[in-house]
This record gives structure tokens, C-alpha cells and sequence, in this order.
């Protein structure tokens, strides 16, 4: 696959996560738990959505102009598309 076209899979993936997540969840979105699974931080629920996506079209953006093809770009895209599914099936 070129990098146009993961760039392409992951700023998609972002924003049908992004959209998907703006209608489902709460106004307040818990972002951490604790040892006992009880919610220990949360944040509002545009915040952490823009912070998803820019880790993810960072991440995918970093990968496409880097020079080396370096991995660790694409691992911070990945990085970001999990947290969001995760955030999703948590506050859901």
C-alpha cells in the first residue's frame, strides 16, 4: 500500500469515529479509570474528541511526509484510532 492511501484509510477512519462518537456519547467523557474501575478523570466531550483526532491525522500526516517510512508515525495514527474505539465502548 502507498502512503497516500493510508492517509487517506486513517483521516476516514478518524472522522467516521469522530462524527459516530459526537452523536453517541455523554456531553462529559471519561477518559481514565482507576485500579477499581471507578472513573477517575473526565473531560468534555469536544476536547476529547479533537484530541483523538489529531493524534490520529498527526500520527498519518507524520507517517506520509516522513522520508525514512518511518513506523512510529503510523504507530501513533494507530495509537489514536484505539483510544477512540476504547473511549467509545467505555462511555457507551
Amino acid at each position: 500500500m502507498n502512503k497516500k492511501m493510508i492517509l487517506g484509510i486513517i483521516i476516514v477512519l478518524s472522522l467516521g469515529l469522530g462524527i459516530y462518537g459526537y452523536i453517541v456519547l455523554p456531553e462529559t467523557v471519561t477518559v481514565q479509570v482507576d485500579l477499581s474501575g471507578n472513573p477517575s478523570n473526565a473531560y468534555p466531550k469536544t476536547l476529547d474528541l479533537a484530541f483523538q483526532f489529531l493524534l490520529s491525522v498527526g500520527g498519518g500526516l507524520g507517517y506520509y511526509f516522513s522520508e525514512k517510512n518511518e513506523k512510529k508515525y503510523l504507530v501513533l495514527a494507530l495509537v489514536g484510532l484505539i483510544v477512540s474505539v476504547i473511549t467509545l465502548i467505555y462511555n457507551t
